[in-house]
């Protein structure tokens, strides 16, 4: 992994990409959350999929 992130920077992210690039709503409070909870999700399965790989030597 090349940078940690934490779950409120990837859920920022989340929702400025989906305000950006959705459909204009003036109601986006319940969206905040689901990135929030989209973005606790998409970490954990990260770092569950980060330690079941192989750990690498350098070939020693």
């Amino acid at each position: 992994m090349g940078r940690n992130f934490t779950v409120q920077e990837l859920a920022d992210f989340l929702f400025d990409r989906l305000i950006v690039d959705g459909p204009s709503c003036p109601d986006t409070e319940w969206l905040r959350q689901a990135c929030q909870d989209a973005a606790a999700d998409l970490l954990e399965e990260a770092e569950v999929v980060y330690k079941q790989e192989p750990v690498l030597d350098g070939g020693a």
